[in-house]
């Protein structure tokens, strides 16, 4: 499946978000996982060190490390990162600590923990620490993780993370979260280095994972606004093809609990270029649907003054269902940094839809 028009009919079940991504049956997934056998893998600790700079991808995208399709990612816990192919190959061998820390919307992380995925895939999570991305009931890439503990994300400085963000925190149940945004005026700074992540997010009670559809400013350095669905797991990250949007459009993001397969798909949409989207779909056993958050976010990295963030957001339409479809309702809350040297922060709300994120440029 590649990046794609939606016509009103798939829109119109996009909004009741009980999306049908194309992957593996339920049956299917454990099966598969008991087929699949790491044993042929073989490490080879004489191949030159490669740095990686922003992230692992199956495609050729610019500024990423093109890796083949069917690859095997293992992250050791002698912070080593290797690659094989399919056969067991061995491609790449990095340290962890020589790649640099990027900015991702749940916050620092090494590059190699980073993988982008095609439009569609569907990223199942295990309980034996491997994890298989499938595409049309293909594996097409498999992350071997050690224990949560070694992989802990890197700590967040004070000047940089979630500048504001409306929140809350143990909803009962939630198995749908549907929002629109604007895309707001760039920083007026057209140089900065600052990377600015807006979203409405699903997060964990124990703040172990999210799932968010994100819309991003100067993603790798491009200066652009893109937008791509995120899920962070174990410390790693998958992030879906980004699409390319700009100031003015709408931007929709929708987190819907498929009830049958039981996963979330995250499907980020330019409502204003005709519905194209990205989207892919996770099994995500770190969130779930019961005692989870909500959060409208804007979140910004390398910050220095107010030039180096966007105008206001406003996140509209926005539906809160459980896993019956039933509507949820609660209060917001909010929080708003005090620690980036930012003015005219704010967010505010009237009733649970539309939320205003307040920056001090129009």
């Amino acid at each position: 499946m590649t990046l794609r028009k939606i016509g009103l009919v798939l829109l119109a079940l996009l909004l009741a978000a009980m999306v049908m991504i194309p992957c593996v049956s339920a049956e299917e997934e454990k099966q598969i996982s008991e087929d699949f056998s790491i044993s042929h893998i073989r490490p080879n600790d004489l191949q030159p060190v490669v740095v990686i700079q922003n992230g692992f991808s199956l495609s050729k995208e610019e500024n990423l490390t093109s890796i083949p399709t069917g690859s095997i990612i293992q992250h050791s816990d002698d912070g080593i990162t290797r690659v094989f192919d399919s056969n067991g190959n061995q491609l790449i061998r990095s340290v962890d600590s020589d790649s640099p820390k990027i900015p991702t919307p749940k916050g620092l992380t090494s590059a190699v923990n980073i993988n982008q995925i095609p439009d569609g895939s569907y990223v199942q999570v295990n309980d034996n620490g491997i994890t298989n991305v499938y595409l049309n009931d293909t594996r097409i890439l498999t992350v071997i993780s050690p224990n949560k503990t070694v992989r802990e994300m890197i700590p967040v400085p004070s000047t940089n993370g979630w500048i504001e963000s409306s929140y809350k925190r143990g909803i009962p149940q939630l198995g749908q979260f549907i929002a629109d945004w604007n895309v707001p005026s760039s920083p007026p700074n057209t140089t900065t280095g600052s990377i600015i992540y807006i979203f409405n997010a699903i997060q964990s009670s124990g703040d172990t994972g999210i799932v968010q559809p994100v819309l991003e400013y100067n993603y790798a350095g491009t200066h652009q606004w893109t937008a791509a669905p995120w899920y962070g797991y174990n410390g790693v990250y998958y992030r879906g093809t980004a699409i390319n949007t700009a100031f003015g459009h709408t931007i929709r993001g929708t987190l819907g609990w498929n009830s049958n397969l039981n996963r979330w798909n995250i499907i980020t949409q330019d409502l204003t270029n005709s519905g194209y989207s990205s989207s892919f779909s996770t099994n995500a056993p770190n969130i779930g649907t019961d005692n989870v958050g909500a959060f409208c976010a804007l979140e910004g990295w390398y910050i220095n003054n107010d030039n180096d963030v966007p105008g206001k957001i406003v996140f509209s339409n926005m539906r809160f269902r459980d896993v019956n479809l039933n509507a949820v309702t609660f209060t917001w809350q909010k929080a708003v940094s005090s620690g980036m040297g930012l003015t005219n922060l704010d967010v505010t709300w009237s009733g649970m839809t539309p939320v205003t994120l307040w920056t001090n440029n129009p």
